[in-house]
């Protein structure tokens, strides 16, 4: 489809890790495309992890606190770069209208509730496989060649780097064995105890000599602080003091990640840093983080997955069950912190 368009626009205001796993999408557009402006509208919370991507040309950041003035404006603008073809890879009311005022010549994306009518060709939706195939099956939908499966891509720019550089010299860190535990979640539901990871992060430094650092924005900051002081050793503190781009710079430093299902593991698997995810309320076959040094813990629960917000039975157990031992053992089931690690990361 649109093998004569020059212009094309994607929306897709989700979050961190969607954005992350839309990569390939746009790199096999961009593949089929290898002429055309390729534009994209993304959540403005997550731009940095996609403005250095080498497969787009323009990125516009969408502030979803604007008000409808605000949010029509942005669209009437947007819409003055007169697309051919508009994609809506999120589907929800929001991106449907935006897409409906930017007004491409030919607009395809997911519809449900009603939304198709703002789309010349509603895509079905597809459930069943990881979030990375079934963008892609939206491009087969189309009858686009799906040309490689190298899986995600994240890229920072030499900034970012040389801050990270520095800000690991300052606070005397080297990259050995250098372990980060990402706390937050933007659920809830996501989040593991606070006593758990105290006990993993003490474990980890006095067990297995690593030196462990908090990962995390500005909203996990009071979390972290009561996380460390339930542990005996002294962590580092990186919780609010790195941007996007800065993350990706930093996960790419260390040799492991340790994190509950939310956006800075799948930037850590993103950059080719091995991950452990613990999985409770979502789905790891379709959102678990896209790389072969990956491992998931995650409890056997009738319940699991529930995909909500709130523990709908309040008990939580998909998150409270899950035990630092078995945190640990998958960490040495896959050797992460073997002496071959690196070899592993090639």
């Amino acid at each position: 489809m649109g093998g004569s368009a020059t212009k094309i626009l994607v929306i897709d205001l989700l979050y961190l890790g969607d954005l992350i796993f839309a990569t390939p999408f746009f790199r096999n557009l961009r593949k089929n495309h290898p002429q055309a402006r390729i534009d994209l509208v993304a959540n403005a919370n997550f731009v940095g992890i996609i403005e250095d991507n080498p497969h787009l040309d323009n990125i516009y950041a969408y502030d979803k606190e604007w008000s409808i003035r605000q949010s029509w404006d942005f669209a009437k603008e947007v819409g003055k770069n007169n697309y051919d073809l508009g994609f809506n890879i999120h589907g929800n009311w929001r991106t449907a209208l935006l897409l409906r005022v930017i007004n491409p010549t030919y607009s395809v994306g997911y519809g449900g509730k009603g939304r198709g009518i703002f789309l010349f060709k509603e895509l079905p939706r597809r459930e069943d496989g990881h979030m990375v195939e079934n963008y892609l099956a939206f491009l087969e939908d189309l009858d686009l060649e799906i040309k490689d499966q190298a899986g995600v891509e994240i890229h920072w720019d030499s900034e970012a780097e040389a801050n990270m550089e520095a800000w690991l010299k300052e606070k005397g860190l080297t990259v050995q064995k250098l372990v980060a535990l990402n706390t937050g979640g933007s659920w809830a539901t996501k989040r593991w105890t606070k006593q758990k990871f105290a006990e993993l992060g003490d474990r980890l430094a006095e067990e297995y000599s690593c030196q462990v650092l908090f990962l995390g924005g500005p909203g996990d900051v009071e979390r972290v602080e009561e996380i460390v002081e339930m542990m005996e050793t002294k962590p580092v503190i990186a919780v609010g003091e790195t941007t996007i781009k800065e993350l990706a710079a930093l996960t790419s430093k260390c040799e492991l990640v340790i994190s509950g299902d939310t956006g800075p593991v799948h930037v850590a698997a993103g950059v080719g840093t091995p991950v452990v995810t613990l999985f409770g309320p979502s789905d790891e076959q379709k959102y678990r983080p896209y790389s072969e040094q990956s491992v998931v813990v995650k409890k056997e629960l009738q319940c699991r997955p529930c995909g909500e917000h709130e523990c709908p039975q309040d008990h939580h157990r998909c998150m409270r069950l899950i035990e630092v031992d078995e945190v640990l053992a998958a960490i040495e089931e896959q050797r992460f912190l073997g002496k071959d690690l690196k070899s592993l990361s090639g």
